[in-house]
């Protein structure tokens, strides 16, 4: 069994402090162009964030391009890139043309620290035979790809647990992903879920960090942290406008409610779209130094205690002991 949890991963070269969230940049129901976001937080020096193979393959040769070279400053400047495998777009697309091959010419010419498997979305309903199918993902992706390669697994809540142990035990990855709608129905059944496949990965030799895919609502981060998550990526940052007051989100034409938070909203140096970007990244840069400060002092609670009332914070606590 492992000795206890892990405060940092090592991602590219760098040492990438845990809990973390990568910004995702995709083409579904966003309002800039992929490569307007990736050259925003690679102007801004963000720290890491996520972009899409499929978006890659999809942009224009120009932008191409721009991507490429934006991707390669990012890693210069010490960013770690994580390459998703592109299914999230292509299920809203419709595109059934976007298959195996066309990710792996994307994440053999890209620069990238690490990437996602190209994942099945219908894996097979055992344990057994689920994880099995991922380790062959990630085993062919590698084959390809110029970062590292981590496993996604799908499922039932039910079989998580014991597929994610299974997978992790194999391949000994620097994370292992699942996606959060596959945890449960509402987030207290969500977070007994993180914590049962927190503790199914506990029971192996090394630590391994948790991620989970499409987790953006800084609630739903700290939540998830508590019950044993250690990383995250979503789109929330440039869909909505956060509170950094509250933490909560906002329609992203409500920024003017709480512009006045950070200089963004005064210098008029950015047009609106980008202001209220740089006004969110703000927003997630501290919050998560504050979460990792927090997890270092094993003081989650007292950031849970910071945005949520006494009667929804025992809501939490109770929901993310359920899973021991």
């Amino acid at each position: 069994m492992t000795g206890g949890k892990k405060r940092s991963v090592y991602l590219g070269g760098t040492s990438m402090p845990l809990p973390c969230f990568f910004p995702s940049v995709s083409s579904v129901k966003t309002n800039l162009m992929p490569v307007d976001y990736i050259e925003l937080l690679t102007a801004a020096t963000y720290p890491l964030y996520l972009i899409s193979a499929y978006d890659i393959a999809r942009s224009t040769p120009e932008h191409q391009t721009r991507i490429s070279d934006a991707l390669k400053k990012s890693r210069e400047q010490g960013s770690v890139i994580l390459m998703d495998s592109g299914n999230y777009e292509s299920f809203w697309k419709a595109a059934d043309d976007w298959r195996v091959e066309r990710f792996h010419a994307v994440i053999g010419a890209y620069e990238h620290d690490i990437a996602f498997c190209y994942d099945n979305q219908n894996p097979p309903q055992t344990v057994d035979a689920t994880s099995e199918d991922v380790i062959k993902s990630v085993l062919r992706d590698q084959e390809y790809s110029t970062g590292t390669v981590v496993p996604i697994v799908h499922g039932p809540a039910a079989l998580l647990p014991h597929a994610a142990q299974k997978v992790a035990e194999k391949l000994c990855p620097i994370l292992l992903a699942v996606p959060e709608r596959a945890l449960g129905e509402g987030i207290v059944a969500r977070a007994a879920t993180v914590r049962k496949i927190r503790n199914a990965l506990n029971t192996l030799s090394f630590y391994c960090p948790l991620h989970l895919l499409g987790t953006g609502n800084p609630i739903s981060i700290i939540v998830y942290t508590m019950a044993g998550a250690d990383s995250f990526d979503g789109l929330e940052w440039c869909q909505t406008v956060v509170d950094h007051d509250t933490a909560l989100l906002y329609h992203f034409q409500q920024w003017d409610f709480v512009k006045s938070q950070t200089e963004w909203g005064t210098n008029g140096d950015l047009p609106y779209i980008q202001s209220v970007l740089m006004h969110n990244l703000e927003f997630f840069s501290s919050f998560m130094r504050d979460l990792q400060e927090a997890a270092i002092r094993d003081a989650l609670d007292d950031i849970l205690a910071r945005y949520l009332s006494e009667e929804r914070c025992a809501i939490i606590r109770v929901a993310t002991r359920e899973g021991e």
